[in-house]
């Protein structure tokens, strides 16, 4: 018989180093996908407006949702959301690191030497993802090693729509140039590949799914902090993106069931999309102006007239409960449905931890919609481009955001953890 002797010091000393790496591992990959912003894609062709491979991403994750749920709701699929979702995280990390090659050679890079390519994106950022989560790390491996399943066709047929909405815009001004026409009928007859997907031809045939998604794409347009200079400029629709990422990955570590993965990862992606009727009013002007209340009977008005409509009437409710507005409330509340009725709580309890109660951690994702603030004006600070909005910004949200938390998720450390990868701003 033996005794085991636990040193209780060492025993903290080690929960509290794993929680370091596990907050250090988050921020790396938070800031690997900023750095999707920095990459302008189309560079070989003339463009009317910017665009960046983050709000790419961000686009593709919204017609993700919209083709996802048309399968469920018209043709009774079964979808993995988690594996879709974490597919869209996956592949925009992917695209991150291996920036912006020529799509014809990437996709070739892919079929022909995809077990290196694989190996060069892991050896890059797998380290990040294995000090957030070892399990999450596991399946970012596998994933790309999976070739088939419904929810990888819909991630595949969300690129090649939302590259198709890009280059409508580009083939209007770049109509004269050598070679376009090939691009045209590559992408159109790689489209025509996915009709099984009963959203795919409705988009692409501009049907009404497709004005839906046309006011989505509208979002990059909408430039955040536009009374600073940036860099990288950041869009309302990009922001977004960062914000569901942030607001899936943290509800991993709250143990999140199912659907409440689902509607924080939507809720984060689709939180700004009122602000395609009204702009990016900034949150100075609204809390000081006071004009929060109207601004949001407005968006209320608009979503009610002008949003909805362009959803099939399935979605419509669920489409509602995710902006905050089901019950005339806030997209920051934490709600549930009980037996029919929207409730806001205080807290997502391990008892409301259910599919069937539909629940959303609200003050989560404005955590994390705040982080993302922070690290667009740090990221900025960073690379010199200084104004006093910036760094006034860096010091309020950074202080407020040391002082918060989350069912556990210390928002500070979190952004100690952003400071230590930026150095010194």
């Amino acid at each position: 018989m033996f005794s085991l002797t636990v040193n209780p010091q060492r025993v903290a000393t080690n929960t509290s180093d794993r929680i370091i790496k596990m907050y250090s591992g988050l921020s790396g990959i938070i800031l690997k996908l900023y750095d999707l912003a920095y990459i302008e894609r189309w560079n070989d062709h003339p463009k009317p407006f910017n665009i960046t491979e983050l709000d790419k991403q961000a686009h593709k994750a919204a017609i993700a949702y919209v083709i996802g749920r048309f399968e469920e709701g018209l043709r009774d699929k079964e979808l993995n959301w988690s594996y879709l979702i974490e597919g869209l995280i996956f592949e925009a990390i992917q695209r991150a690191i291996l920036t912006d090659i020529k799509p014809q050679v990437f996709h070739r890079l892919l079929k022909e030497r995809s077990k290196e390519i694989n190996e060069f994106v892991a050896d890059k950022v797998g380290n990040h993802i294995k000090n957030f989560d070892q399990e999450l790390h596991s399946r970012f491996l596998s994933y790309f090693q999976d070739f088939n399943g419904l929810e990888k066709r819909i991630i595949k047929a969300s690129h090649f729509l939302a590259t198709y909405w890009e280059f409508q815009m580009i083939y209007s001004v770049g109509i004269r140039f050598y070679g376009i026409e090939r691009v045209k009928e590559e992408i159109e007859d790689t489209i025509e590949d996915f009709f099984d997907l009963v959203a795919v031809e409705r988009i692409y045939l501009h049907k009404k799914t497709y004005n839906f998604i046309d006011l989505v794409g509208q979002l990059r347009f909408q430039k955040r902090w536009i009374l600073s200079p940036r860099i990288p400029l950041t869009t309302v629709l990009g922001h977004m993106f960062i914000v569901a990422a942030l607001s899936y990955l943290l509800s991993l570590k709250l143990g999140a069931c199912q659907r409440r993965r689902f509607l924080n990862f939507f809720t984060g992606l689709f939180h700004d999309l009122p602000e395609v009727t009204t702009r990016d009013v900034i949150a100075p002007v609204k809390r000081e102006a006071g004009i929060s209340d109207i601004l949001k009977d407005y968006e209320r008005e608009q979503v009610e007239r002008v949003i909805l409509p362009l959803l099939p009437e399935f979605l419509r409710e669920e489409f509602s409960y995710i902006l905050g507005f089901l019950d005339k409330g806030d997209e920051f509340s934490n709600r549930i449905i009980d037996k029919g009725v929207v409730r806001e709580v205080s807290s997502i309890t391990e008892s409301m931890n259910r599919d069937e109660l539909y629940p959303i951690d609200g003050k989560l994702i404005k955590g994390c919609d705040n982080l993302g603030a922070y690290i667009e004006a740090a990221l900025s600070l960073y690379h010199g481009v200084r104004s006093r909005h910036l760094k006034s910004a860096v010091e309020s949200i950074g202080s407020r955001l040391k002082k918060e938390s989350y069912e556990g998720i210390d928002f500070g450390n979190l952004v100690i953890q952003i400071d230590k990868e930026l150095g010194e701003i």
